[in-house]
């Protein structure tokens, strides 16, 4: 996904969660999320020469990615979104749970 060289930090950022939020409202796994910074177009876009470049990973249905795209098709901020479907899939973190130390003090050992 390509931003438009202007976009505040912040809106970077809630662009992301957005779409962090439709890969977790749908079901799918959301991966890592390379950000490559800013960084010059092949080609000239809309008379801009550079934009900033992300990198997501996620695991998902059909319907989710075509949510996502339809969200990325109406946000300005959005210069360019390529949906890749890779041979090989990438490893995707899996959520370990957090024992409180006061929890695992309070639970009987035998």
């Amino acid at each position: 996904m390509v931003l438009r060289p202007d976009t505040e930090e912040q809106a970077r950022i809630a662009i992301i969660d957005r779409a962090k939020e439709i890969v977790a409202g749908d079901g799918g796994i959301m991966g890592k999320v390379d950000e490559w910074g800013k960084r010059r177009l092949a080609y000239e876009i809309d008379h801009m020469t550079e934009g900033f470049y992300f990198v997501m990973y996620f695991h998902a249905e059909p319907k989710t990615l075509d949510e996502m795209m339809r969200v990325f098709k109406i946000t300005d901020a959005v210069v360019r979104a390529m949906p890749i479907k890779l041979d090989t899939l990438v490893p995707v973190p899996v959520p370990v749970p957090v024992v409180e130390p006061a929890a695992a003090a309070a639970t009987p050992q035998e």
